[in-house]
């Protein structure tokens, strides 16, 4: 098994990243990689989703866990698996963000240089993007 970790930390509450997080039919308005994320009915432990990334096939994508400030899921590609985590922790008036990505199965050797890598080395755009629009408005008066 491989795994691939990113870490950092925001002023975007913990709250804010996991209500983004867990509006899976809205993730490509902050993933630009991707054409559409579908989930019909609640999300939650167990839930199936397609998934569609530009110019690559549907994934098929299971929600593993959800609840408060950490989420998890599967997707079911052809010869492996790779597992997503996203998690939250609050520090005062800071967010630490983890995000970590594991591989395994036969072809896991594939998807870990095809996706997986991609996937951490895009986590501190996609991070920043995902929390730009999620933050909270600000006044600086």
């Amino acid at each position: 098994m491989w795994k691939g970790e990113y870490r950092t930390v925001t002023d975007v509450p913990a709250q804010k990243l996991c209500d983004a997080i867990a509006d899976v039919n809205n993730w490509n308005k902050w993933d630009e990689a991707l054409e559409f994320a579908r989930l019909d009915g609640p999300a939650g432990a167990g839930a199936k989703f397609l998934l569609k990334p530009k110019g690559g096939p549907n994934v098929t994508m299971t929600i593993d866990e959800m609840r408060p400030f950490r989420f998890v899921d599967t997707a079911h590609l052809l010869g492996a698996r790779m597992r997503t985590t996203h998690e939250y922790v609050q520090r005062g008036s800071d967010t630490e963000i983890r995000f970590v990505v594991e591989v395994w199965g036969v072809l896991g050797f594939v998807w870990r240089r095809v996706v997986a890598e991609n996937q951490v080395k895009e986590a501190p755009r996609k991070l920043r993007h995902s929390s730009a629009t999620r933050a909270p408005e600000r006044s600086d008066a």
